[in-house]
């Protein structure tokens, strides 16, 4: 994504760039590391790792959420919407039972007054799917077979922005060699260094959509998918 994108967003995610200790911070990713883990606890110490790294990645990471939002309710999704991503992904509830969703969770960081706050899962995916609606960000679902209410079923027509993403996903997977985890500090030197670079290539895909937008007229997502993979490794990789 650092390669790809000039920015990447967090819908209703607070991760404070100061105003903590950072020594402490550590302190408490390991006590909470020697506890019996669950899903919520992952969840937790993944949130806490990246933000020792929020300031770092201020350039590329754009973290949405409201500092003052303590549990993500007040800018909390419709209910139904957070209900048919929970049906998509784990099927529908058993007749009669009703499903309580909480809107979000907070942390406090020790060394001053911040918290860390991040929406629930369901939640989260729902703002995502709001969140691209409102800009017209490209918003790229990475689990094939998973279909997000809310997302196309046919192909997008007359979408700069969504085609230069996709054409870019598709580039950068042919393009790249595999390369291993990048530390954020390696991510961010890559960035600057290659930033000439990329912006000719975020600019080469605009162009590029161009081009591939007269040719999915009227067609499902399927085709679309496949004339996309077609159209790069034809046109674009030579």
């Amino acid at each position: 994504m650092g390669a790809i994108f000039d920015k990447v967003h967090f819908p209703g995610v607070y991760l404070p760039k100061d105003g903590f200790d950072i020594q402490e911070l550590d302190e408490e990713i390991t006590r909470i590391k020697a506890l019996p883990q669950d899903y919520d606890r992952q969840l937790l110490l993944g949130i806490l790792s990246l933000t020792k790294h929020a300031k770092t990645l201020a350039t590329f990471c754009e973290f949405t959420g409201d500092p003052d939002d303590i549990f993500c309710t007040k800018s909390a999704p419709p209910q139904q919407l957070v209900q048919a991503i929970h049906d998509v992904i784990h099927g529908p509830p058993r007749k009669g039972v009703t499903l309580m969703f909480e809107s979000g969770h907070t942390k406090g960081l020790r060394g001053g007054d911040e918290t860390v706050n991040y929406p629930e899962s369901h939640h989260y995916l729902a703002r995502a799917i709001i969140h691209s609606g409102k800009t017209g960000i490209p918003l790229l679902n990475d689990i094939p077979g998973l279909k997000l209410p809310g997302l196309l079923d046919a192909a997008p027509e007359d979408d700069a922005k969504l085609f230069a993403g996709i054409l870019a996903v598709e580039c950068t997977r042919i393009a790249l060699p595999p390369m291993p985890l990048l530390r954020p500090e390696d991510i961010v030197e890559f960035r600057e260094a290659n930033a000439p670079l990329l912006r000719a290539f975020r600019r080469s895909m605009l162009r590029y959509a161009a081009d591939l937008n007269n040719k999915i007229k009227d067609i499902s997502w399927a085709e679309f998918e496949a004339k996309t993979k077609f159209f790069v490794e034809t046109q674009i990789v030579r």
